[in-house]
């Protein structure tokens, strides 16, 4: 038995050698793996060279403020106002001294784009409220955004099934269509193990191509080997078992190549078009997220109104109490602007933090109904796998946004601890300034939640098999 099935796997390798359509599907599907590569990896240089650029222009800033704080000590230089004072913690901590920070690139960030382009590729972190810095500026353009990048996920998710369905989907009919099936039972042979034999090879044969481009692909972009290339290939080749039993078991009921034809094409329609798209509409309606033009405006507006709160509250003790404000503390007084300055950034800070805590636990219980439904869908379970392999999906960017958070309460309180202090700044202070850094479970650990979702399509695709195998099982029946 293990030599027919060795000679079934030889001529069906010979027969796909022979087969035009094959070797056009086999290039196109490379040339596709290639381009997504290619597409992610000037991306990349793209946000590679926004960083660097973000991080000279930070030294730049802070040797000026440097050489006015050595000029200023030495009386050669009187600052025109506390604002251009480079000893003054409050306009340092918010905004000459802001410092770039960007999530560093996982080793397989060339796989996907992921959520990279709706992300800043730096935000500058001051001591302002979050809102100043998470929301300083548009990324790219929103009709850009919408149509999304043809990167290696998108070819994995979207071509890599066409591809198997294509060589796949007539490997029973057109044998039974040409006469071949009967002549084949004839001989005795389990015809089962044969067709399983044949769709084993008609399905290996796209999934390896894929691994071999990507793996050309990668060792071209000077991607270091690391252990996220194994879990990679794992969901590469679950995937592609997958649509490949998927076909098998459409092939088993007896149609014709026509008919197969159709089914394949609908499923693929349903379950990586209409299923994602279903699903992604029934989270943003069960848990609506604010847009950003929506959060911005919030965020914008607590900042307003902490303003206007503190100076009606300002104001009231000032017209009940006037003999009790220190004469340092009266109206126009350079302490009294910092401490009113102080105190409104101090409450915009608090209320930001409100909003944009609702619009994150909002996220949260969004992104926690997609991964639960993500297992009705193969495509879902795949995108998001793969993200998370290219640590570009939610798990890693909501780990880089709770330190970014961390960091920024670091700042705030050097600078503004010694604001309220009315400390000022010393060249010792700045070279003790905080800096970020990611900590190694950030930049180790980017596959996220990946095994759960590599388990879900291993599930999935045990289910086509069960399926095709016992659908095969009446291919002798058909043939007689």
């Amino acid at each position: 038995m293990t030599s027919n099935i060795s000679t079934v796997l030889r001529c069906e390798l010979k027969l796909l050698r022979r087969d035009p359509a094959f070797w056009t599907v086999m290039v196109l599907l490379v040339c596709a793996v290639w381009l997504g590569i290619a597409s992610t990896q000037r991306h990349l240089g793209e946000q590679a060279a926004l960083v660097a650029a973000a991080q000279a222009d930070e030294a730049a800033r802070l040797d000026r403020l440097k050489a006015q704080l050595r000029d200023v000590e030495a009386g050669r230089v009187v600052p025109a106002s506390p604002f251009r004072d480079p000893r003054s913690a409050l306009w340092v901590g918010l905004t000459h001294g802001a410092q770039p920070v960007a999530l560093p690139p996982a080793p397989l960030a060339v796989v996907a784009v992921g959520l990279s382009d709706l992300q800043p590729a730096t935000v500058a972190v001051s001591a302002r409220s979050k809102d100043e810095f998470l929301f300083a500026e548009e990324i790219r353009n929103p009709v850009h955004l919408l149509a999304g990048p043809i990167d290696l996920a998108f070819v994995l998710v979207y071509i890599l099934p066409l591809a198997v369905l294509a060589i796949c989907y007539n490997i029973v009919s057109a044998e039974r269509e040409n006469g071949t099936l009967a002549l084949a039972a004839s001989t005795g042979s389990d015809m089962r193990r044969v067709m399983l034999a044949k769709l084993a090879v008609r399905t290996g044969s796209p999934i390896a191509a894929a691994l071999v481009a990507a793996g050309i692909g990668f060792a071209v972009a000077s991607m270091a080997p690391s252990a996220a290339w194994g879990t990679l290939a794992l969901c590469i080749t679950v995937y592609g078992a997958f649509w490949g039993l998927l076909a098998g078991w459409v092939n088993g009921r007896g149609g014709s190549s026509a008919h197969n034809a159709m089914a394949l094409a609908a499923a693929w329609i349903a379950l990586v078009l209409v299923g994602p798209a279903a699903l992604n509409l029934l989270s943003d309606t069960l848990y609506p997220v604010p847009t950003r033009a929506e959060m911005v405006l919030a965020a914008r507006g607590a900042t307003v109104e902490a303003e206007r709160d503190r100076d009606a509250t300002l104001a009231r003790y000032r017209d009940e109490s006037p003999e009790n404000l220190p004469q340092e503390q009266q109206v126009g007084s350079a302490k009294e602007r910092l401490a009113r300055r102080v105190a409104v950034v101090d409450a915009a800070t608090a209320r930001v933090g409100e909003v944009i805590d609702r619009h994150d636990a909002q996220i949260v219980r969004r992104q926690t109904l997609i991964d639960r439904l993500s297992l009705l869908s193969p495509a879902l379970l795949m995108q998001l796998a793969v993200t998370d392999v290219a640590g570009t999906g939610s798990t890693r960017y909501a780990a880089f946004h709770s330190e970014l958070d961390g960091f920024h309460q670091q700042w705030r309180a050097f600078f503004m601890g010694r604001a309220r202090a009315d400390k000022a700044l010393t060249e010792a202070d700045y070279g003790a300034f905080p800096r970020f850094a990611a900590t190694p479970a950030l930049t180790e650990n980017a596959s996220g939640g990946t095994s759960w979702r590599l388990w879900g399509l291993i599930a999935m695709a045990a289910v086509c098999g069960v399926g095709a195998v016992r659908s095969i099982r009446h291919c002798e029946s058909a043939a007689a």
